[in-house]
Parts: C-alpha cells; structure tokens; sequence
C-alpha cells in the first residue's frame, strides 16, 4: 500500500508537469497562426533507455518554453512564427545521421519551409558529425551542450556556434587563479582525448611565465605520470578530464601519495554533485576517494546567471528557475544542467534570424533553401555580432563561434563541493570567501607550488622550561655553596675547621660554583645564539668545566693526599706539609688542563657544525612544507681525540684520588681527615660519570634528554659533595663538640688494624705526635694553614 501511494504520487505529479508543457506548446500553436513559420531543427536526446534522457528532456522542455518566449515578443521575426522540428537522437552517432537525413530529404514536404537552423546536439560525438554534414546544407548550428574544444576549430566546422561554454573557456579563470594565489611551477594532466584544450592550457601558462614542471597524458596507465610527478615534486596539478576518467585519477592519486592539503587539483567543474561517491570507484573506498579530492578546485560553466535582471526573454533567471522547477523537478541553482543554454540557444538563433531581416533584402527568411550561400553568410554574421542577455549570462561568441561566459568556481571542502567565486569573462573573478577563509585547512593561505625546507633550531634545543628548571636547581646549589663558604670563612679559625684545611676548603666549594654555571651554561644552545657565539659558548664551557673540576677534586684530592703521605711515613719522621704545598700540587692539575685545552683551541678548527636529524613533510598545521630537524654542534677534526684526552686525564686523576681515599679510610680524624665523605664523594662521581657518559652519546640525537640527564648529574654530584664535605662540620659546630678530642682519638692503621692505647708502639707514636701537633696548632692562633708535623 505504501509503495503505490508512491507510485501514484509521482505519476501525477509527471501528470501535472506534462499539461503545463502541452499548455506552453498549444499557446505557442494558437499565437502563431497567421504568421510564417521558419522551423529550427531541435535534436534532444530523450529517449528513456539512454543515459541522457533526463538532461534531453529538460533541454527539450526549456527550448520550448523560449520558443513560446520568442513568439510572444512583438520586436522578434514580427511577420514570422519560429517553430522547432525535434529529432530524438537517442544519443547514438548513427541513429543522429539517419533521422537528420530523412527530415532533409524526406520530410521536407510536410512543412511549409526549410528548416532555416540547427538546434544541438547535446553530446560531442554526435554534434561533430552533425557539424561536418550542416556545411554542405548551409546551415548554421548552435549546441547547446556540447563543449569540446575539438569544435572550435573553424576551418572543420565554418557553422557550428554554441551557448555552452568550451572545455578551453575554463583555462581563462583557472590561469587568473594560479597568478592571484603566486604559483610559479605547475604540472598538467589531460586525457590523449583532449589535448586541445590541454595544449591551450600549457600555451596560456608560458605566455605568463609559469614553469609546467611536467606535461603528461594518459589513457588508462596512470602509474609512471605520478611516478614522476613525485620525482618532480609536483604541487599544482591542471587536470582535464571528464567525470567518469576523474574517479580513475583520483583513486590512483590516492594511491601515490598525490593528496592532501599540500597539493591543489584544478579539474573541470561541470561534474555532477558528489560524483566523487557514485558509480564505479576503481576499487577505492568512498572515504579514500573523499581524502583524495579534498580540496581540488573546479572550474565549470555557469548554468544560470548570478545577476538577477531582466533577459531577453522578459523574464529574470530567478523566474526561469522557478518555471523549470515546476516542470522538471530540476534546481538550476545547485544542479549543472544544460537546459538554460538549450533556453538562450533558442532566443540566440531568433535575434540573429531578426537581425539578418535587413541583410538579405530583397530576399525574405522564408525563402532560404539549402543552396543560398549568401543568406547562411548573413546569418552567420549576425551571430558574430550577436550580444545579449540570456538566463545563463551575457550571450556573445567569439571567432571560434565559441561562448564567451562566466564560470563557477567550486572547491570541496570537507566533503562538500562550495561556490567559492565566478568568473566573468573580463578577466576578473568574484570571491565569495576570502583567502584565507578558502585555504582554512592549509594554514589560511594557497600551499605551496613547491617543498619548503625549513631548519627549525628550536625542535632539537633545550626546552625553556627545562632550561629554566636547571637554572633554578643550580641556582639553589650556589647559594647553599654561597653559604658553605662564607660559614668557612667566618669559623675559619674554629679548631674544627682549621684542622680540616679552610683554605683548600674555599678552594673546593669555589669550584663547585663554577660547576654549578657549568650545568646553566650547557642549556644555552644555538636557539638563544648565533653559529659564532655558540662556537665561543663551547670553548668557554670547555675550558671553565676543565678548571673547575680540577680546582674542586684537586684540592679534595691533595687534602687526602696530605694524610695518605703521613700515615705512610714508615720512619717517623717529622714532616710538615703546609698548605702553599697542597695549592701547589692543584696548580699542577691545573697546568695540565690549560695545556690540554689550549693545544685543542690552537691545533683543532673548532667550528659549529649542522647535522640533520629527521625530516617531516606531514604537519598538520604547516602544510606544503618539509621540516628539517637540525642539531648545531661544535666539533673539529682533532676534537674527538682531545675530548678523550680529556676523559683520560680526569678519569686517572679519579682513579688516584679513589686509591688514596681507599688507603685513609680507616684513618678516624674527622677534623683532621674528610677521607671518608671525599671517598663517597669520589664513588659517586665514578658512578654517575659511568652512567651518564654513554646516555649523552646514545641521546646526542636529542638535546633536551642529553641537557636533562648530563645537567642533572652535574648539580646532583656537586651537590651532594658539598653536602657530605661541610654538612656534617656545620652540624658540629651548631651543636657542639669536644675540643679536647679533636686530633687525640685513637687511630686506626693505614692497613685497617684497630689501635688502642696498649696498641704497638708504632701506632702509639703517631697518636701522640698527631695529638702534640694539635697542641702547637691551638697555642699558634695565627697560623692559618693547617699542618701535622711528625
């Protein structure tokens, strides 16, 4: 029951449309009674069992609608009535061929007259076999759907004009679009078909200094033009190539790679709506076949006018909508149909009927016949003059008989095909988005005609944030450094202090300061210098980490190194090791590192150097552009032997500094002896750089991972050495300690045996000198360096 409520209703309303056309067509009968018929010859495909029948069938309609418009205005063929013939063509070729030669050799006698023109065809093929007959009848033709540019060739088809637009038309608008958006460098696509208006195309883009960075042409193998098209890092693609070959294009461009917001298509715009999801796909899925058209943009002709004034026919294209949609079920407005052509193609050959009146005098319209040359002459210039105002636009033609008219301008944009502008035909276009609302989804601008490489410094540099975390934890570390050194120089003169070395103490937490701004200075990259302050910064953070480790480790060394040679005094005798001796042994140290690091600087062309890390051409936001991930480093030729020199060196001067701590580490004379907190800190330097040397090499490729754990470890070791070497002494001094134990404990022997009192002699021996030592040291308050005397 539903289903023939349905039926019912459609066929009524078939009803209904086909009494409003008989109605048109009678009124057109009962006005033309008393006037001289000239017949055009209409052909129309509507046969119902062909593809184009719907299309036929409103051209067919909207031909007699302007026919009943003709013979309603007084000022057109006055003394005439214009009456059309319609042949069926069925749209085949030779069916065309046989009803056209039997209306002019057979049914010339049913009528009054000639036929005085042709009206179509709509499909190519058929109007050029019906162009390349018309010439030897004389007669002129005007198709109102045919657009191949193969037809505006004069010297093959002298009397074919046509309303609908050519395929070469919309080279016009779409070489305006490539000068406006500043694309440079193109590539073109076309079918072996149409190489004429692909030929037109590459013409117009020479003549206007546009490189075609590869001309290719297919019939069925796309592989090796998109092959290249790669090679050639094509952008811009012009493509001409009728709907059902699109479908093909477009799978096979999703296939290569050939999509995306990078890459721009300019096809043909007379396609139907969302053709990109009907039919045969060639074995692409709908949502495949909607990534590859995003964003193509389409040129087409404008089926009806966007100027709503008053035409020719008396009536706006507004108006002619509406009728046609009344009769056909057909929106002019969304809808590329021919039918508004068939309409200006009636009223075209009307006005140039009107105008020839005064030209064949004393001859009159109704006495053509297929041998007067001279009246077909007529008509033909009346044609060429030819201006009006038709429901689809300015009506003109060109040398060629071809349409000079507007152009709409579509691009898909998320799945749907938008009016973005039109195209006048006076070199300008109408915009009805701006730029960057258009190319919203390529960064509010066109992309790109070619790759942009882009070195981005910033990709591969230490974050601000992590910068700004290391300054402010190495910060904390100097100030608490800062507060150790002024605690040792206020209790400089405290027992417990002066027996630990004060001096040599100011000396260690000096260079764990310049450490400290080691660790900040490492965060400072090529993002916040230029190639040439950054070849400076690495020379600079070179030489001020070689200096501070050694002036930090070195005097913690020569302390330890000062009760390593006492408790290894096997003859007893009296030594005095004063400080200026302690200084000396790190000035050594010293002379080393500056020997190293100038014979680098002199012997080695220390430059930066770039290495490239990655690159990336699919970034959302930044289409059309490759992203080149850059890591500025400082190197030279010899720099990878002195940087192991480096290493070498400080790695033997741990491994002496860990053997004397191992030997003094029994030795149980805090004030005297901080063996046992350098030893752990020296153990945690040892394991930390056994750690972090071969993390910053495996992570070179990223700086924020290398700068993270290298800087860490830096503040975390220095830290935790200030801590272990002047934590505990500040915590005796604020509360409190025995003076009279400082330096008389009983010690253990250098080889770990516990003494005692009642111990061996040796042993005895030494606490008592140790313990005298003292005693001279407290009586001697101007003495500042610290000393043990044996």
């Amino acid at each position: 029951m539903i289903s023939f409520a349905r039926g019912s209703w459609l066929n009524l309303e078939m009803l209904v449309r086909l009494l409003l056309a008989l109605v048109v067509f009678q009124e057109g009968v009962a006005s033309r009674k008393d006037k001289e018929p000239l017949y055009l010859l209409g052909m129309f495909p509507t046969y119902l069992n062909q593809s184009m029948h719907v299309i036929g069938k409103d051209c067919l309609l909207s031909a007699r609608l302007a026919l009943k418009h003709v013979n309603e205005n007084p000022d057109i063929l006055r003394d005439f009535s214009l009456e059309m013939v319609e042949i069926d063509t069925v749209n085949k070729e030779g069916w065309t061929v046989n009803e056209l030669l039997q209306e002019l050799f057979m049914n010339y006698s049913e009528r009054k007259n000639n036929v005085i023109m042709m009206i179509g065809p709509l499909r190519n093929e058929i109007t050029q076999i019906v162009a390349r007959a018309a010439k030897y009848w004389n007669l002129l033709q005007i198709s109102y759907g045919s657009h191949s540019p193969e037809l505006a060739d004069r010297a093959t088809y002298p009397l074919l004009y046509r309303t609908i637009m050519s395929s070469t038309g919309y080279n016009d608008p779409r070489l305006l679009m490539i000068r406006q958006w500043g694309w440079k460098r193109v590539a073109t696509l076309g079918r072996t078909d149409l190489t004429m208006a692909m030929e037109d195309m590459q013409t117009k883009l020479i003549n206007n200094s546009i490189e075609i960075i590869a001309k290719e042409t297919y019939d069925d193998d796309l592989v090796q033009p998109f092959k290249f098209f790669k090679e050639k890092e094509v952008r811009i693609i012009v493509g001409n190539f009728y709907e059902n070959h699109a479908k093909f294009v477009f799978c096979e461009a999703y296939r290569a790679g050939l999509y995306g917001p990078k890459y721009v298509w300019m096809i043909f715009g007379h396609y139907h709506a969302n053709w990109w999801l009907s039919g045969d796909l060639n074995g692409c899925t709908p949502e495949e076949m909607s990534a590859a058209v995003e964003g193509a943009v389409s040129v087409g002709f404008q089926t009806l006018s966007k100027k709503n004034v008053e035409t020719v026919g008396k009536i706006t294209p507004s108006d002619y909508r509406e009728i046609m949609l009344n009769m056909t079920g057909t929106d002019y407005n969304t809808e590329i149909n021919p039918a508004p052509f068939s309409y200006d193609a009636i009223w075209a050959a009307a006005i140039a009927l009107n105008s020839s009146i005064a030209r064949i005098k004393p001859q009159t319209l109704d006495q053509f016949n297929y041998n007067d040359t001279n009246m077909s002459i007529a008509f033909r210039t009346s044609l060429d003059e030819l201006q009006f105002m038709g429901v689809s636009g300015l009506v003109s033609f060109d040398a060629a008989g071809d349409r000079r008219g507007e152009c709409r301008i579509k691009r898909i944009i998320n799945g749907t095909d938008h009016d973005i502008g039109y195209y006048r035909g006076t070199d300008s276009i109408i915009w009805y988005y701006t730029v960057e609302e258009i190319f919203a989804s390529s960064g509010g601008k066109p992309p790109d005609d070619h790759d942009i490489t882009v070195t981005d410094y910033q990709k591969d540099s230490v974050s601000y944030e992590l910068l700004v975390s290391m300054t402010a934890f190495a910060s904390v570390g100097i100030a608490m450094a800062c507060g150790f050194l002024a605690f040792n120089i206020f209790y400089r003169n405290e027992r417990l202090i002066k027996m630990s070395s004060p001096n040599l103490n100011d000396l260690i937490i000096v260079g764990c300061i310049m450490i400290y701004g080691t660790a900040i200075l490492l965060g400072v990259d090529a993002r916040l210098l230029s190639d040439s302050q950054l070849k400076i910064m690495c020379q600079f953070r070179a030489w001020l980490f070689g200096v501070s480790f050694t002036l930090s480790f070195g005097a913690m060394f020569s302390k330890t190194w000062r009760v390593y040679s006492i408790f290894t005094n096997k003859k007893l005798q009296k030594r005095v090791i004063k400080d200026y001796r302690l200084f000396v042994m790190v000035g050594i140290l010293l002379l080393i590192d500056i020997a190293i690091l100038t014979l680098w600087q002199i012997l080695d062309n220390v430059t930066v150097r770039i290495r490239v890390l990655s690159k990336k051409d699919e970034i959302p936001d930044r289409p059309n552009t490759i992203v080149v991930l850059q890591q500025h480093n400082c190197g030279g030729e010899l720099s990878m032997y002195f940087i192991w020199a480096v290493y070498i060196y400080k790695g033997l001067l741990l491994v002496f500094g860990t053997f004397i701590v191992w030997q003094t580490r029994n030795v149980n004379i805090p004030a005297l002896n901080d063996s046992k907190y350098i030893g752990l800190s020296i153990y945690n330097v040892v394991i930390f750089s056994a750690l972090g040397v071969p993390l910053s090499y495996l992570l070179a490729d990223n700086s924020g991972y290398t700068y993270a754990i290298v800087g860490g470890l830096i503040i975390f070791c220095t830290t935790l050495t200030l801590c272990l070497l002047f934590l505990p002494k500040v915590l005796r001094i604020i509360y409190g300690y025995a003076p009279e134990e400082v330096g008389t404990r009983v010690m253990s022997n250098i080889n770990g045996r516990q003494g005692t009192r009642n111990g061996p002699s040796e042993e005895r021996t030494r606490s008592v000198m140790i313990g005298g030592e003292y005693s001279t040291v407290v009586q001697d308050e101007r003495e500042r360096s610290s000393e043990a005397k044996i």
